[in-house]
């Protein structure tokens, strides 16, 4: 994988970590300033909203974990991208009953997801990204 592909899909890799880690800023910071994200079929526009439809969002008790598969950059040029992945996510809500680690939950959600990648001079961020349309939800 060359540097650029390693840059972006890494890029990709830490909003979704840091999404089920619940560190918002860092998901926040993923994106370029006006950047949007479809998400749950809705468009969140911007780094005040994205945030903002971050918090009190997910129970405390909702584990989730988001794992990003056959990443694609169908085109790139010194200052844009555009990528394609797929998007497995696993969900387990403990309802306040025990501690983890928790049983291995099945998939809630497949689906190919595509991403609009700027660069701002200093880094790479993400323009777009639309998680879905989902194959199969649970």
């Amino acid at each position: 994988m060359n540097m650029f592909a390693a840059t972006v899909g890494n890029l990709i890799n830490e909003l979704f970590c840091a999404l089920d880690g619940s560190d918002y800023d860092k998901v926040t910071a993923c994106f370029a300033p006006e950047g949007h994200w479809v998400r749950q079929g809705k468009v969140v526009q911007g780094w005040p909203a994205i945030k903002s439809s971050l918090l009190g969002a997910r129970p405390i008790t909702l584990t989730t974990i988001h794992a990003v598969t056959n990443f694609y950059i169908a085109q790139n040029s010194p200052s844009s991208a555009n990528a394609r992945f797929y998007l497995t996510v696993y969900r387990h809500d403990s309802k306040g009953s025990g501690v983890p680690p928790y049983a291995v939950p099945v998939p809630s959600a497949i689906g190919l997801c595509e991403v609009d990648f700027m660069f701002d001079g200093s880094r790479w961020l993400i323009q777009h990204l639309a998680t879905g349309p989902y194959a199969f939800t649970g």
